[in-house]
């Protein structure tokens, strides 16, 4: 089976631009071509670019095995995966944990949030974003871990400190940018925040996260904005899209009153994304206006993928 360099970058986690640079100065893979001129990949490129993508995230320069045979690249993974963690300095503290799924490390790393122990979990995260991959690593780790700590803290189980110590590391984790993974300067922007009275700010870290790996430009303007200034921003750096995560309050009046505010202030052309755990109680209010609701990671990816292609990728 073929696939574009959007479902490509989706598959791998690897953008677009990314893919590009590593074909044209490193050589590292040649797609088939349509009759239009459209990279086309196999199963087999996918694999490639994946594991290309999952050395480079463990320090290998591209440069450096860019041309080797994938049999080559499985081998390299296979032994970086195997290392001893007591091998590796940073990680020796946890190196009698059991850490083979990625179950065990939200576990660990809840335990740690609990513990306020913010150098244990900040060398779990890291050490999940090694074994897994950034993309694995952000879905099968950072979003059950923020949805148990959400369900901990509403049944009184944690304090709000260590949602916070929690909030923080994950925070520092996903603005650290993943090696390799560079954005052209022709590539959409996004402006991402949240509207005053929302003060979570993890769905909208997790929404640039995977903005970056979809080859978007980021402008992240953290929680808690007035409308117009989301707006001026976004109008000043000619954005594409505005994107706001929504968590609490659900079906808040005043949150959705800002909603509306925002879409009405914004250019027509320039798409308005609205996602987090309060966002479907606040599409069923909002039916007249032109948004797009994203109520899960996946959708998100399938909507960035297709305003990405609109504005010309």
């Amino acid at each position: 089976m073929q696939f574009t360099i959007q479902a490509a970058s989706i598959r791998s986690g690897v953008t677009p631009h990314v893919i590009r640079i590593w074909e044209r100065r490193y050589e590292a893979l040649t797609p088939t071509r349509t009759g239009t001129n459209r990279r086309m990949y196999c199963d087999d490129e996918i694999q490639r670019l994946t594991l290309l993508r999952e050395l480079t995230e463990n320090g290998h320069r591209i440069g450096n095995i860019a041309r080797l045979e994938t049999a080559e690249l499985e081998q390299m993974l296979r032994q970086t995966l195997t290392r001893p963690v007591s091998a590796t300095a940073s990680f020796t503290v946890d190196a009698v944990e059991p850490m083979e799924t990625e179950a065990d490390f939200v576990r660990l790393c809840l335990e740690a949030a609990k513990g306020y122990d913010a150098d244990r979990l900040r060398r779990l995260l890291q050490r999940a974003r090694i074994l897994f991959g950034q993309r694995c690593m952000v879905h099968r780790v950072i979003c059950p871990l923020i949805m148990k700590v959400g369900e901990s803290w509403q049944m009184g189980d944690i304090r709000p400190s260590h949602e916070h110590i929690c909030t923080s590391v994950v925070r520092e984790v996903l603005m650290t940018p993943v090696p390799g993974n560079q954005v052209a300067p022709s590539a959409p922007e996004v402006v991402i925040s949240t509207p005053v009275g929302e003060v979570h700010e993890l769905g909208a870290l997790l929404v640039a996260s995977s903005a970056r790996d979809l080859g978007w430009r980021v402008t992240y303007l953290g929680p808690n904005l007035p409308t117009e200034e989301i707006v001026a921003c976004a109008r000043a750096r000619k954005a594409r899209a505005v994107a706001l995560s929504v968590v609490y309050p659900d079906q808040c009046p005043v949150i959705q009153e800002k909603l509306r505010n925002i879409r009405n202030l914004m250019p027509e052309e320039m798409a308005l994304i609205i996602g987090g755990r309060a966002a479907r109680g606040y599409a069923e209010k909002l039916t007249d206006l032109n948004i797009h609701w994203a109520m899960d990671l996946l959708e998100l990816d399938k909507l960035l993928v297709k305003l990405s292609l609109s504005h010309g990728g």
